[in-house]
C-alpha cells in the first residue's frame, strides 16, 4: 500500500490517505459486451465473466495489501479496460446478491463510491453480512472499519476479533492487521514477538504492507534480533511489489551499508 492505511507510525496504511471521500466519477464510453455475443444472450450472464473477473481481482489486490484507494483504482481501470461503465457493474451486483463475493463487492462499490456516491454505512452493512457468512475478505474489512471507525463506530476489541476471524480463516492481509493489533496493543495486550510472526506469515505470501512491516522489525529488533540485511532484503521486497514507503528506509540502509 502506499501504503499508509490506518497508521500514522511511519507504518504502512494511514486511514487519512487511503479511504478518499469521493471517488471518481468520470465518465467511461459505454460499450456493452453483449454486442459480442450476441442479442440472444442475456445481458445478465453476459456481464456475469467480467464481474466474477473483477472480483478475482478485488480480492487478489485486498490480499496483497492494497489499500482501499489503490484497490478502488484497480477496479475502475479493470472496468474502463473491459469498456464498460461503473454504473454497470453496480447495478449488475444489485441485482446479484446470491453468493458472499458479491455483497462484499457491492459493499466495496458502496464505502468508496465507485459509480455511485459514497455510502460508507451501507458499504460497512454489506461487508458485515458477508463476514457473519465466513468470507475472510469481508472480514479483514470489517476489522479495518471497526479500527478506524469508518462507517460504523470504533470499536478496537472487535476490530481485533474480526482480524483474528480472518486470520484463522486464511486472509493475509487479515494476518498482517491482527499483527498491528499485537503491535500497537489494538484491542489486545501488546505483543511484539506476536506481531513479528505474523508479519513474517503475511509477508511470505506476499502482502507488501507486512513486508514493510517486516523490514521495520528486523531494522530495529523489535520483536526479533536486529538484522540489516533481512531489513534490507523485505524493504526492497516491498518496494518491487509497489510499496513506495519503502523507497527511502531502503535507500538509507543501502547507503549506509556502501559507506561502511
Amino acid at each position: 500500500m502506499t501504503d499508509t492505511f490506518y497508521r500514522n507510525l511511519s507504518r504502512p496504511r494511514s486511514a487519512a490517505s487511503s479511504v478518499k471521500s469521493v471517488r471518481s466519477s468520470r465518465s467511461v464510453r459505454s460499450t456493452s459486451p453483449t454486442s459480442s455475443v450476441g442479442n440472444n444472450r442475456d445481458e445478465n450472464d453476459a456481464l456475469r465473466p467480467y464481474v466474477d473477473a473483477i472480483s478475482q481481482m478485488f480480492v487478489r489486490t485486498r490480499e496483497k495489501g492494497y489499500n482501499f484507494s489503490a484497490v478502488s483504482d484497480c477496479i475502475e481501470e479493470e472496468i474502463t479496460l473491459k469498456k464498460l461503465e461503473p454504473t454497470q457493474i453496480f447495478s449488475w451486483l444489485s441485482s446479484n446478491q446470491n453468493t458472499v463475493q458479491y455483497t462484499t463487492l457491492l459493499g466495496f462499490f458502496y464505502f468508496q463510491g465507485i459509480g455511485i456516491p459514497v455510502e460508507q454505512r451501507k458499504g460497512f452493512s454489506l461487508f458485515l453480512t458477508a463476514a457473519k457468512m465466513d468470507f475472510f475478505v469481508a472480514q479483514d474489512l470489517v476489522a479495518d472499519c471497526y479500527g478506524f471507525g469508518l462507517g460504523t463506530t470504533k470499536n478496537e476489541d472487535l476490530s481485533f476479533m474480526w482480524y483474528q476471524k480472518a486470520s484463522q480463516n486464511g486472509s493475509v492481509d487479515g494476518q498482517f492487521g491482527l499483527g498491528y493489533c499485537y503491535e500497537a496493543g489494538i484491542g489486545t495486550v501488546k505483543s511484539m514477538s506476536k506481531a513479528f510472526q505474523l508479519y513474517k506469515k503475511s509477508s511470505k505470501k506476499e502482502n507488501r504492507s507486512a513486508m514493510f512491516m517486516l523490514a521495520q522489525c528486523y531494522e530495529q529488533g523489535t520483536g526479533t534480533s536486529k538484522d540489516l540485511e533481512q531489513a534490507i532484503y523485505w524493504y526492497r521486497k516491498a518496494k518491487e511489489c509497489g510499496n513506495s514507503d519503502a523507497e527511502a528506509p531502503l535507500a538509507e540502509l543501502l547507503a549506509t551499508k556502501n559507506s561502511g
